[in-house]
């Protein structure tokens, strides 16, 4: 479990939500409670609301999102799947290797000291047994960081009146300072950018 960040203005308060110009942005830093459970320790997960109450279209894009710390430490929204990517492929230490022998039998490979499993074929007619699914390392691959795809706050045309909400990967921005800015440079699809909307937490380890 990573620091904790917690609004500077209303500290018991989950989220802040800021509003300018006919545009609502609700940011939300300590949701994540999805896989992988270890995501706060190698990224910032935040999660954004955003609402367009105006009359013409927003642009929704990752460079427009920033964070600062109080040593004016800058960090990038990191695109979900460079996130997905890192933390399926070694992003985080490696899990313990075991040194004992191993051996075939037929088919998979098992350990001889795990926990037996007998499957609804034993019997007379199918002695057949498999290690417990979970100590048995290769039954199945380690799941991917699909939730990291699917709940992230995507890219793209926010038409007027709608709304869209997901999570931004911020590179680790807890890990040095003692607060952090978090802010959004809203943009037309004209590409001209409005009012930056920011907001300030302490960072609480």
């Amino acid at each position: 479990m990573g620091p904790r960040l917690e609004s500077v203005t209303a500290p018991a308060e989950p989220g802040v939500t800021l509003t300018d110009g006919g545009i609502r942005m609700t940011v939300l830093p300590n949701t994540w409670s999805a896989y992988p459970s270890d995501l706060s320790r190698y990224f910032t997960p935040v999660q954004v609301r955003i609402e367009n109450a105006r009359s013409d279209e927003l642009q929704i894009r990752y460079e427009d999102f920033m964070a600062l710390d109080d040593g004016n430490q800058q960090y990038r929204a990191v695109p979900p799947g460079e996130v997905a990517r890192a933390m399926s492929g070694g992003a985080r230490p490696e899990e313990p290797t075991h040194n004992a022998a191993s051996t075939l039998l037929a088919g998979p490979w098992y350990h001889p000291y795990w926990p037996r499993y007998w499957g609804p074929y034993s019997g007379p007619y199918g002695p057949w047994w498999y290690p417990d699914p979970y100590y048995y390392p290769y039954a199945w691959p380690r799941p991917p960081a699909q939730d990291v795809l699917t709940l992230c706050l995507r890219e793209g045309r926010l038409l007027a009146g709608a709304n869209v909400e997901g999570f931004l990967y911020l590179q680790q921005a807890t890990a040095r300072g003692n607060s952090l800015t978090v802010s959004w440079t809203p943009r037309l699809a004209s590409g001209a950018s409005l009012a930056t909307l920011s907001a300030q937490f302490r960072i609480v380890r």
